[in-house]
Order: structure tokens, then sequence, then C-alpha cells
């Protein structure tokens, strides 16, 4: 049925969502990396393993503190930087970082043509389409470098599309798609293939596409944890990111108390059970923006948050509080979730176009001032303003002069190893070898910036360095301005 927008309008409006938002996220990402507000984890990691897959090898980080890994594969199961690598002659060290983008632009319109087939509303598909750009979750990782995890989330729309359409084919190959990009994408594709299972129950077609999805999720998720991953990792070295103590040593314990204590793992999505004073707050603050971004509406079709099961787990009960709120890239997945489960519900109430309309705006409008407002202040902690608040003059400049900082780079050699501070490592991580200072063996090189981010060390210890390079005579100094510092070995 024909509604009362012209498509060639609805299409204008739709492109028009889609430049304003391009145009801001590269203002938080782009300018985030060249205004040097990127970091050695993660993006000088993923840097340093694109540069060596586009030289046809393996890579072997050693930019991450701790064991040497004899192949990055062995820490997570992250493949989508082996198959971009070529771009790094294109878009240089902002290659993943235009990938996410547009890897979130691609998100966005399966979100719009999956509200268009359930509702034949050009009006709201536009409104669920902004509601997802607009989405806390998005900009928050958009400020923190490049993660795998928000590429492979902006799949959902396109499986949840593929099933609408009853294409099995271009469903299975999207799903595939999604867990290459890291081994937990697979657990969480296991659930959403249940949530669509409960979703279309009585339709058999869509209820057994739903099924083999996650038939094939368990499959991946088996093999990746058990098998792919040992398989890359150096000797007697199992799977590394088991962090939840709170519910047992191993997968098998936790499981067991899962299924046995339903009470404690209910208490464990609120209470810090860290009982560290920095966590306070922390889950009642993601609760909070969930809800009021249309979270509240998912309770009228609860197979949506079954879908979120995997993610609220490996969010609030990890050993690690920085991760059970909204920073980073540890809440993109809420954002399809909730574009599509709240327009689902939307689209699906007897209720008048304008009334569906109202509603969505009125979600839309809730989203857009909580990512507002959290954009300048939050209760999850080791938020970083500058990072994200594009509208703000911190987010543009530095205490030292950028250009500067950046044509001094210049003066190390590509093929000299480099141990260099957090900052630098993603703009110096296309070579053999690279370390995060102080780490490292025996570099030929090293590059200091005297700034507030100085991790691991902090700014004290950090210029202490720098007097002791300057005075030992093994190095010598090749620049000395402008807070940089950079040292050649004699």
């Amino acid at each position: 049925m024909q509604r009362e927008i012209k498509p060639h309008s609805a299409l204008f409006g739709k492109w028009t969502i889609f430049v304003f938002f391009t145009a801001v996220y590269a203002l938080i990402s782009l300018v985030n990396h060249y205004t040097f507000k990127t970091y050695a984890w993660d993006l000088g990691i993923n840097n340093n393993a694109i540069w060596d897959y586009s030289h046809f090898r393996w890579n072997n980080c050693m930019l991450i503190d701790g064991p040497q890994f004899e192949n990055v594969l062995s820490d997570h199961l992250t493949l989508y930087p082996i198959f971009i690598s070529p771009l790094i002659h294109f878009f240089g060290t902002y290659t993943m970082l235009v990938f996410q983008i547009l890897a979130i632009l691609f998100g966005g319109l399966g979100v719009y043509r999956c509200t268009f087939l359930k509702t034949e509303n050009f009006i709201l598909s536009n409104i669920a389409l902004i509601s997802f750009f607009s989405m806390w979750g998005v900009f928050s990782a958009l400020g923190f470098d490049y993660h795998d995890n928000v590429v492979s989330a902006m799949f959902v729309p396109w499986i949840y599309y593929f099933l609408l359409k009853e294409k099995i084919v271009p469903m299975l190959l999207i799903t595939l798609v999604m867990m290459i990009g890291k081994e937990n994408m697979a657990l969480w594709t296991v659930f959403i293939g249940a949530g669509l299972f409960l979703r279309y129950l009585k339709d058999p077609v869509k209820r057994k596409m739903a099924l083999f999805v996650s038939c094939i999720a368990i499959v991946y998720f088996y093999l990746a944890v058990n098998v792919i991953i040992p398989s890359f990792s150096n000797a007697g070295r199992g799977y590394l990111h088991f962090n939840y103590a709170a519910l047992g040593l191993n997968f098998k314990e936790a499981f067991i108390r899962l299924v046995t204590d339903p009470i404690y793992v209910m208490k464990l999505l609120w209470v810090n059970h860290t009982g560290e004073m920095d966590a306070i707050g922390i889950k009642t603050e993601l609760h909070f923006v969930f809800f009021l971004s249309g979270g509240i509406l998912l309770l009228f079709r609860p197979v949506w948050m079954v879908m979120l099961i995997p993610i609220y787990a490996q969010k609030l009960f990890n050993d690690d509080f920085t991760k059970w709120g909204i920073n980073s890239h540890y809440s993109i997945e809420f954002a399809p979730i909730l574009a599509l489960g709240a327009f689902d519900v939307i689209g699906g109430f007897q209720k008048t176009d304008k009334f569906k309309i109202w509603l969505g705006t009125l979600v839309t409008i809730l989203t857009l001032l909580i990512t507002i407002s959290k954009m300048d202040t939050r209760v999850s902690k080791w938020y970083i303003k500058e990072n994200v608040a594009f509208y703000d003059k911190s987010h543009y400049i530095k205490e030292f002069d950028i250009p500067a900082v950046h044509e001094a780079l210049k003066l190390i050699p590509d093929t000299a190893s480099v141990a260099a501070s957090e900052v630098l490592v993603p703009h110096l991580a296309f070579r053999e070898t690279i370390y995060l200072y102080p780490l490292g063996k025996e570099p030929s090189y090293i590059a200091l910036l005297d700034h507030d981010r100085t991790f691991p060390l902090n700014r004290q210890r950090i210029r202490e360095e720098i007097r002791k390079l300057t005075a030992d005579t093994t190095w010598r100094t090749v620049y000395a301005k402008n807070q940089l510092y950079i040292f050649k070995k004699n």
C-alpha cells in the first residue's frame, strides 16, 4: 500500500540522514586518529596486524602486555583484518577506522530495510534509522579505536532482513560473515537465532531458518574456542578470556551456576560483585539508558531480550567493571537489537500510522537526548569526553602542535624497530617490529610523547624516562621539540 510520502522524497530523506551521520562519525573517529587520541590497544594492534597480512604473513602481536603471542589469532579469532588488509594502500593507518564507519552505515541500512519491510512506512523507517545512528553504544564505540565486534554487530539487521525475505543462502552467508569477526560473536549468534525462532514460532519456514542459524553458530563457537584458537596458540596455552570468577573457574562451572542458581544470577545483573568503589552505579546506568532508549518496548515482545542474554552475561558478570557500562565498544551490541526490537513492537501495534510515527519519534528523541547527555558525563569510569564529544573544542586541539608531530614521525625509517608511547603506536605500526614503551627487546628507535596519555606509565615516569634517555650515551636524540622526543640507538 502506498503511503503519504512520495518515494523520491523518502529516498532523499534517507540519504540525507546517511550523509549527516557519516560526517559526524568521521568527525569522531578519524579526527581522533589525526589528533593522537587512538591507542596501541587496540588500533595499534590491528594496524600492525593488517600490515603483516598485507605482506602475506601471520601477525605475532608484540604489543600486548603479558605472554608473547606467536599468532595474534590465538588471542581472538578475528578474521576481518585479513580481508581488509589490502586497503592500507588507500587509507593507510586510517584503514580499520574507515572500515568500521562503513560497517555502521551498512548496519543502519539493514535497520531501515527491516523496518520498511515490516511497516511499509517510509517515515517510520527513517525514524528507525535515526534512532539506530543516534545510539549511545555507537558513539562510544567510535570514540575508542577500532574493534571487530562493532563490525560484527552490524550484520544482525541483515540476518533478520533475509529471514523476513525467507532467503536462506544470503542469510547464512551473512551469519558466517558476522561470526568470523570474533569468537564471542558466534555465541551471540546462537541466541539471535533462538530469539528469531521464538519470534516466528508459528511460521514453519522462518522458524527452521532461525534454528539453522543457531545450530551453525553452536558448531562454529565450539570449533573456534576448543580447536582453532588453541591451534594458533603457544604450547600449553588455552583460551585466555574467561574472566568470570563470580560464576566459576571455567565454562563448565559457569554454566552449572547459571542453571542451578537463577536468583544469584539475577542479582549479578544489578549488584557490584567486585566490591570496588569505582564500580558503584555502573550497572544501574546501563539499565537506565537501555530502557529509556526503547528497551522498555521490548517488554511487549521479550523475544528480543532473549537475543541479549549473552551480551548481558559477558558484560555484567565480568571481573572487569570497565566492561559493565556504556563506555568504549562494550555496549555496541545493544544498538541493533534496540532499534530492530523497538520498531518491530511499534510496527506491530494495532494503531494508526500517525500513532506509530509519534511513538517512534518519542523513542528516537529520548535516545538522542540520552546520547548527548552521556557525551558530557557518565557514571562509567575512565570515560574520556574529548574522544567522543565532536561538538567540543577539546576534541580538535591538543597541548602540542599536531601537524608538527606527524611530520617529525617521518624521521623514523619504515624498516626500523620502534618502541613508542601508546598514542604514537597506531601511527607507527606499519612495520615488522613495534612495541608499546617500555616493553620491547632492544628497539633501534624510541618515540615518546610527553602529554597526558602515557599508559602504561604515568606522566612523571615518562618524563623520567626522557631524561634518562637524553643522558644515556647509547642513545642519540633525533628530535626534541613540541613535547615529542625521538631517540636513535647509537
